[in-house]
């Protein structure tokens, strides 16, 4: 067992990049790390001092620790390689790069990274370092953690590759809309125009009753509205509602949930329920019933196109941090009204592809337990 202060770097030297204004640097920052990497940056682009890192330090995110960010610097390619200072950097000979990133991003490691947090909460939640420091950590010797990390690596390949694949089917959609209508900026020569109101049966606010982590109803607010069209339902507060509130907040399965306040870019996001689950709905949050139940996904399609998207962001009224589209502009919204029939054949294709989605969530699933599995055998020493 070995204490992470003996692998971290306590005195890193730091770097002011705008000194350098036309060099190139290669960037280990947060955002940088959510988009898949580092990025290659201008020191005049860079408005702040950095820490300098080297090929195999290894790194884990202290800011919003519950959001598990472990990373190993790559080899170097000619430019210097800087990273944030809300960067923890291990460094030496005493350990296998992969072996400690996986370490540092399994369960058994992140439940005491957890409590070494402080902070009131958003990005004032950070890991505080000198106790982390004071975490001991399973390193067997070099060759073991070498065969530990090639299990782990080549698993987790497995499961990114699972991951590429939903992915790729969440884009699908968009791309059977485009094939069977067409990009929507031509639809006037194919179509008559009406407006997304000439199909809703019903169009209602959601409710303004105060949400917790206990109550009847699961709530959807605007976070569970993802920004690619999908309702996300894992992360939930609960309301309580009284049996007449019931049936005027809550979904049925063919909703559209429409987000009306948000940023700019983000407001008029929109998902389908596909789920005959009950679910209260936030004020944020407006709920458009249609007649029939392929018009929804006719008309969340065009909202989450790239056309859609421009006509939203037009609408939107700009106010301090956020921005709004209310219910009565949303059914205004000028939209072709294809045949019926064709509609039903786009919800048709489209249940088809959430069928396929749901396999492979239910596989990726079990990948990763698998993998949870392997990461607890491995850092107990049974692997």
């Amino acid at each position: 067992m070995t204490m992470l202060g003996d692998l971290m770097v306590t005195r890193n030297l730091t770097l002011d990049p705008t000194r350098f204004p036309d060099e190139e640097f290669e960037l280990y920052s947060i955002p940088a790390h959510d988009r898949g990497g580092p990025e290659i940056s201008r020191g005049a682009d860079i408005r702040s001092a950095k820490q300098l890192v080297e090929p195999g330090d290894v790194m884990i995110s202290k800011i919003i620790p519950h959001i598990r960010r472990a990373r190993v610097v790559s080899d170097r390619n000619g430019r210097r390689q800087i990273a944030s200072g809300e960067w923890i950097v291990f460094r030496g000979p005493g350990f296998e790069p992969a072996y400690l990133r996986n370490l540092l991003v399994s369960d058994e490691f992140h439940r005491e990274f957890m409590r070494t947090v402080a902070g009131i909460g958003g990005s004032l939640v950070r890991a505080r370092t000198q106790q982390v420091k004071s975490i001991s950590v399973r390193l067997p010797g070099i060759d073991e953690q070498r065969r530990i990390a090639a299990i782990l690596d080549r698993t987790d390949v497995l499961r990114a590759m699972r991951r590429r694949a939903i992915d790729r089917l969440d884009g699908l959609a968009q791309s059977i809309f485009l094939d069977m209508f067409g990009d929507p900026g031509s639809w006037r020569a194919r179509w008559p125009m009406g407006s997304i109101g000439d199909t809703t049966e019903s169009v209602q606010y959601g409710t303004s009753a105060k949400a917790g982590s206990v109550g009847r109803l699961p709530i959807l607010r605007m976070g569970n509205v993802t920004d690619r069209g999908r309702l996300d339902v894992q992360d939930l507060k609960y309301v309580d509602l009284s049996d007449a509130d019931i049936p005027k907040y809550t979904t049925r399965r063919g909703d559209l949930l429409f987000n009306r306040t948000n940023s700019k870019e983000k407001v008029g996001k929109s998902c389908v329920v596909r789920t005959d689950d009950l679910f209260a709905i936030a004020g944020y949050l407006v709920r458009v019933r249609f007649k029939t139940e392929h018009n929804a996904e006719f008309v969340c399609a065009y909202l989450t196109s790239r056309h859609g998207s421009a006509v939203r962001r037009r609408l939107a009224k700009a106010a301090v941090n956020q921005a709004n589209i209310n219910a009565s502009e949303l059914c205004r919204i000028p939209i072709a009204l294809p045949p019926a029939a064709l509609q039903h054949e786009f919800a048709r294709r489209v249940d088809q592809l959430e069928r396929q989605r749901a396999i492979a969530l239910r596989a990726l699933a079990l990948q990763d337990e698998l993998f949870a599995s392997l990461q607890s055998r491995a850092f107990r020493g049974e692997l």
